[in-house]
């Protein structure tokens, strides 16, 4: 009787921990299904413990070793219709689409989403925050889990922001340290870290512990600055203050001010800058339209035989 009780003592055991094991972090260790599907992902950075949400989209051309796209949507947080944007162009180019929900309770303001928690104001001055609380790794964890659970360790990683999303993603190139994007994207961003030290961030480096050889970093990864040449209305606050202003009155400004600023720092110190620049006729602060120029830079990028040799020249795209 006792070896019985103790053998099945031992098998709810056994399942208990086989279960912990599926079930942990993730929600779920199965490969993400064809179609539309979502899991919960467990994420330490935010001010509360609730997990992110991730809304995915795999079309049934897509197998491991394809184009994983990571898209981060604006500051509505509406991840779901971000992904609902990229569908089309998923089935047309076999793209895995994976959309991460950083919502406003779990990061609040543009603060904890925008601007990675990097610094905190505290009686009018900006307080830096540990390293461990920046947003930032928390997309390199997503890119691996994403890898992990879908056994495409060999896929690209592409991350693709859209306006407060392409303020967290050039700041993930410029903060992120040694990242695992395979190429970063963002698009119409409102507002921008400037790769320098004399100007107090958000808005410059000042303040952030930096070192030249980080930055160096930062310019030697693959970044394309996408901006439509319609999106030129004047920002609105609370961004309309002279920091701000001096990168542009509009976004369309800011960003290739962002990308001039870049480059002269990169020539200035010597340094590889692997940062390119493009600009979509006839087309505003619209992300869905944003999104179908991102594909020709994936498509043009590593359909090429080597990255050295596309070298990020825009005559390849036919933009």
């Amino acid at each position: 009787m006792k070896s019985k009780l103790f053998s099945f003592i031992s098998s709810i055991l056994v399942c208990t921990v086989l279960l912990f094991g599926i079930y942990s972090n993730t929600g779920f260790t199965e490969p993400l299904p064809v179609g539309k599907s979502s899991y919960l992902f467990e994420e330490k950075t935010g001010v509360t413990g609730e997990p992110i949400k991730i809304y995915t989209y795999r079309p049934a051309g897509w197998q491991p070793g394809k184009v994983i796209v990571f898209v981060f949507h604006g500051s509505k947080r509406k991840a779901h219709n971000y992904r609902s944007g990229w569908i089309s162009l998923a089935d047309e180019n076999n793209l895995l689409i994976i959309c991460p929900e950083f919502t406003k309770i779990k990061y609040p303001g543009s603060t904890y989403y925008n601007t990675g928690n990097v610094m905190h104001r505290k009686k009018g001055r900006e307080k830096l925050q540990p390293k461990d609380r920046w947003v930032f790794p928390a997309i390199d964890r997503i890119i691996r889990d994403v890898k992990s659970k879908m056994d495409a360790y060999e896929s690209p990683a592409v991350v693709f922001g859209h306006s407060a999303g392409a303020q967290l993603l050039h700041r993930y190139a410029l903060l992120g340290g040694n990242t695992d994007a395979s190429l970063i994207m963002p698009a119409n961003a409102g507002l921008y870290t400037m790769p320098k030290k004399n100007i107090p961030f958000p808005y410059g480096l000042g303040g952030v512990p930096i070192k030249n050889a980080e930055l160096a970093e930062a310019f030697a990864k693959p970044v394309v600055v996408l901006l439509g040449e319609a999106d030129v209305k004047p920002i609105p606050n609370p961004r309309r203050i002279p920091e701000a202003d001096s990168q542009g009155l509009n976004r369309l400004a800011r960003g290739k001010k962002f990308y001039r600023t870049a480059r002269k720092k990169a020539e200035k110190s010597g340094v590889p800058f692997n940062w390119q620049i493009i600009t979509v006729p006839g087309v505003g602060h619209q992300g869905a339209k944003m999104a179908n120029t991102a594909v020709q830079v994936i498509n043009a990028y590593f359909d090429s035989k080597t990255k050295k040799d596309w070298g990020f020249n825009t005559s390849v795209l036919l933009i």
